[in-house]
């Protein structure tokens, strides 16, 4: 087969592969892969997966198998973690404390991993209808989530298909909300309305004429707008904190991220005791205080947490308290703080990052 078209097909690629692969062998071909395959990440693509990673996406699928963002193949704990997962909010330590982003599934698998790669013809025929979970789990996905496509070409005939088949399962009409955005180049204004009308994509136009300057700028401003620093901060903004714990706590991870995304939104006002809280509180309105628990540590013996909330409550101080202490006890704790007014107990910072949203939300019914 020869491919003398500048713009070949999927189809005749995928079938250029085939023939390579039956013709050289699948080790030969396998290595031959990983010769071609792109040196480490340069430095624009290593900045744009720096923001990825700060970015609350519930996952991240590629079907590049180039290994330049590390993730799991398709399997049982890739089909769990994207559609059950256990932590993906904006709060959760993967995307403030380790940084270690949304979980990224290959699609196509990895050139260094054992399973091969999804490349030939035969390889997208055993994909599609020798694993009938794998199109379960992207419909899944297209069906119930927002998708951003990044880098798509929209040339992969049965991710197309499944499109189809998401959008008429949601009787899709163009007057919708998009189920889908996609950042693309080269596009005009007809294809766009297309998109919008028929695909239920919601194109956001970007020129390449001088690299993909625009494609960095948008993911930059996409990654300023909702990491959570940027969050915190949106939450906190023109509020004032009383934060009730003689400990140096400024070494703390957690400490340093809630005050990084205070500074310039904020007041964090630190206390050595619930009297110092308290008093403060008397004649300054404050929008939110946490204490530690402190045992036996107030000046009366009690918990810190324990004198802090009688104090309030007997001088009529109007502020949510959320007590942040350790897991010790926690339960027992947790009822006597709760039975004396606070609004929550917690001995997480993703805990209590929650807390901070739920409580500064319009509308959640909490101060």
């Amino acid at each position: 087969m020869r491919l003398t078209d500048s713009n070949p097909t999927s189809k005749n690629l995928e079938a250029a592969a085939q023939i390579l692969k039956d013709d050289i062998g699948a080790e030969a071909f396998s290595q031959a892969l990983k010769s071609v395959m792109p040196a480490p990440p340069f430095v624009e693509m290593q900045q744009r997966l720096n923001l990825l990673k700060g970015i609350p996406f519930r996952s991240v699928l590629t079907t590049n198998f180039d290994g330049i963002l590390p993730g799991i193949p398709i399997g049982r704990d890739a089909y769990q973690q994207v559609l059950r997962p256990s932590g993906h909010r904006w709060w959760d330590e993967r995307f403030w404390k380790s940084e270690r982003g949304p979980e990224v599934v290959h699609l196509h698998g990895n050139v260094e991993a054992a399973e091969g790669v999804v490349f030939t013809r035969s390889d997208y025929r055993r994909r599609i209808y020798s694993s009938p979970g794998y199109t379960t789990f992207l419909r899944a996905v297209m069906s119930t989530t927002t998708v951003l496509y990044l880098g798509f070409s929209f040339t992969d005939a049965y991710l197309d298909e499944l499109r189809s088949e998401v959008l008429a399962l949601l009787d899709y009409e163009g007057g919708d909300t998009p189920i889908a955005y996609a950042l693309l180049h080269g596009v005009g204004a007809d294809e766009i309305a297309y998109a919008r009308s028929h695909e239920g994509i919601e194109v956001i136009p970007y020129s390449a004429d001088s690299g993909h300057e625009e494609f960095d700028e948008f993911l930059a401003a996409l990654h300023d707008r909702t990491n959570p620093k940027a969050i915190l901060g949106g939450y906190l903004a023109q509020k004032r904190i009383g934060w009730v714990d003689p400990d140096e706590m400024s070494i703390d991870l957690g400490m340093q991220f809630l005050e990084s995304a205070a500074k310039g939104a904020a007041q964090i006002d630190r206390f050595d005791s619930a009297v110092d809280a308290v008093n403060a509180a008397a004649e300054n309105d404050f929008d939110l205080i946490v204490t530690r628990w402190g045992h036996g540590e107030g000046s009366t013996g009690e918990a810190v947490a324990v004198e802090l909330l009688k104090e309030i409550r007997a001088r009529d101080v109007r502020a949510p308290v959320v007590v942040f202490a350790s897991g010790s006890h926690a339960d027992a704790n947790k009822r006597i703080a709760m039975g004396l007014g606070a609004t929550s107990y917690e001995y997480s910072w993703e805990g209590l990052f929650q807390e901070v949203e739920r409580i500064f939300t319009p509308g959640s019914g909490r101060p």
